[in-house]
């Protein structure tokens, strides 16, 4: 098999241009791509707008009772009950334990105290038994301290200590944690986008083989530069797909009042940018050789499930990191070439990436993805025109050897 010449006066460079232009055009026009960004904006908006939504309302608030002028001491105690949560406590005087048991039951209190018993509706929660347990155990050993003869300030001091000082020898960063919260949101639709778009790629190739399309392109264009402005199409109508996600997500999620969008957010979303076009170079070129060696798009799903298993298993990963960003299973799939454009942001936005690790792990993405891109433009050229039955990646890279 020979390799068909350029058409004279159409450089590489208009000639990728060329492709670049229709696979856009193409691909943007088809109603199954504008469907599925539908209806992925419509989950993003959900994802980012319900937690703001049905989110808490606000600090918790107990409605509690105390029966008789004799209950005043209780009264006062509730709400300075600390359970290390943001929990408030509301009590009113009753008259009688008639009264106490008439609004518990109607939903009016939560609980009432009459004398040393809680009179509840159902059942008295932990929560709150927490609160009156406490408040009770405080006042009658105030109580018991009056009448040994201490003070009433200073019992209050036995009974109502100054809380201990925490101090944290690696105290979280909130903003740090925020931020890897959002590169982990991005990375899984990286994740989605790098296999959706990359198995596009190998899609448009074997369907151009099996419509004898590609006979007629490369009559005009070279293989290499037919495979290049396929992969920089898609990449790109990817990539401004993911940067509407987004956007759409964060403003939505901003104005609904789910997240506080921390400092660095911007460079984030670089961040994340960033991988996913590493990420798509190396999987677009491993999807363009798959549907390289198919000849029908019944192949295909066989020629590319080594593909789909590899970045299955960087999901795997991506999983370990978004729970232990610097555990051993984050630290060492980040450094596979493969798996690194998923792991490696959620490592870089928790701070457990080194600047050397950053700095050895995107060179090795870079060799790989160059590596793989001249091993794929081979393969492409060689099995692009054998459009009768699969072919070995040998025999693709033997006639392209002979081109």
């Amino acid at each position: 098999m020979t390799e068909t010449s350029a058409e004279p006066g159409l450089t590489p460079r208009r000639a990728v241009m060329l492709i670049i232009r229709r696979e856009l055009s193409e691909r943007t026009r088809q109603k199954s791509f504008l469907i599925s960004t539908g209806v992925t904006l419509l989950i993003v908006l959900a994802i980012a707008v319900l937690p703001g939504l049905l989110g808490d309302d606000g600090p918790k608030t107990y409605d509690i009772g105390v029966v008789g002028a004799g209950g005043a001491p209780l009264a006062e105690a509730l709400p300075r009950v600390d359970l290390g949560s943001d929990v408030r406590v509301t009590t009113r005087t009753l008259a009688d334990r008639a009264e106490a048991e008439r609004l518990v039951e109607d939903g009016t209190l939560d609980a009432a105290v009459d004398g040393d018993a809680v009179v509840v509706d159902e059942e008295l929660g932990g929560e709150l038994e927490a609160l009156v347990q406490l408040a009770n155990r405080d006042v009658r050993a105030q109580q018991a301290l009056v009448a040994a003869g201490v003070s009433g300030d200073q019992a209050r001091a036995i009974t109502d200590p100054p809380p201990l000082r925490t101090v944290a020898l690696d105290p979280p960063d909130r903003e740090r944690d925020d931020r890897r919260t959002l590169v982990t949101f991005g990375v899984f639709f990286v994740f989605g986008q790098i296999f959706g778009y990359g198995f596009a790629v190998a899609s448009s190739v074997v369907e151009e083989k099996a419509s004898r399309v590609v006979e007629l392109l490369l009559a005009k264009i070279r293989p290499r530069e037919l495979l290049t402005g396929k992969i920089i199409g898609v990449g790109a109508l990817g990539f401004g797909q993911l940067v509407l996600f987004m956007a759409v997500g964060l403003a939505a999620a901003t104005a609904s009042g789910s997240i506080d969008l921390p400092p660095g957010t911007a460079g984030a979303a670089v961040l994340v940018l960033g991988w996913f076009l590493l990420g798509f170079i190396l999987y677009s070129a491993l999807f363009a050789m798959a549907g390289a060696v198919a000849s029908r798009v019944e192949e295909l799903q066989n020629t590319s499930s080594p593909i789909t298993f590899l970045i299955m298993a960087g999901y795997i990963g991506t999983v370990a990191a978004a729970g232990d960003p610097g555990g051993a299973v984050a630290r060492v799939t980040s450094f596979f070439p493969f798996w690194a454009p998923l792991v490696m942001p959620i490592r870089m936005a928790a701070g457990e990436a080194t600047a050397g690790e950053v700095v050895i792990v995107t060179a090795l993405v870079l060799v790989t993805a160059v590596v793989v891109v001249r091993l794929a433009a081979r393969i492409y050229a060689g099995g692009a025109l054998r459009t009768r039955g699969r072919i070995k990646l040998r025999e693709a890279m033997s006639d392209s050897a002979r081109t």
